[in-house]
């Protein structure tokens, strides 16, 4: 028998879409830098992004009764966005990494949307690990960003 004051999973599938469409973002602009750091580091987030959505699929199966494989528009907009500049700036991989910072700025926003609900223990917790994962690939490519800026 369910209990009624079971709080029910929420926001799990646009958190994965983010992330796929992170996933996609990184993949694509690994192709197109010219620094081997560059491509190191973006390997890296891309098994922390993917990392985090396996964690989180459950829970998007718990919501959805199904596995999220969808993109998120906003991520996606950034992408088109990044290539347009691309093309026109001698600089692409400062596009990438400026973007892709931003990428990280909208995963770490759709985890705090979901950790104001009330979650099941277990998708919080999971919330909470995957957040930490995430913060910590923000502060890497904002340090990055910054650096390049300079």
């Amino acid at each position: 028998m369910a209990q009624l004051n079971t709080p029910r999973v929420n926001h799990a599938a646009d958190i994965i879409q983010v992330l796929n469409s992170g996933i996609e973002f990184y993949t694509e602009a690994k192709e197109q830098v010219r620094d081997p750091r560059l491509v190191q580091l973006f390997d890296r987030m891309l098994t922390a992004r993917r990392m985090v959505k396996e964690r989180l699929q459950p829970f998007a199966v718990l919501e959805d009764c199904k596995r999220e494989e969808g993109s998120a528009f906003s991520v996606e907009v950034r992408k088109v966005y990044t290539k347009v500049i691309g093309a026109l700036s001698s600089d692409t991989d400062h596009a990438y990494i400026s973007q892709l910072e931003e990428v990280e700025d909208k995963t770490l926003e759709e985890l705090r949307i979901a950790l104001k609900d009330n979650q099941p223990p277990q998708y919080e917790a999971a919330l909470l690990q995957s957040m930490t994962t995430m913060q910590d690939c923000h502060d890497e490519m904002r340090a990055l960003k910054r650096s390049i800026s300079l």
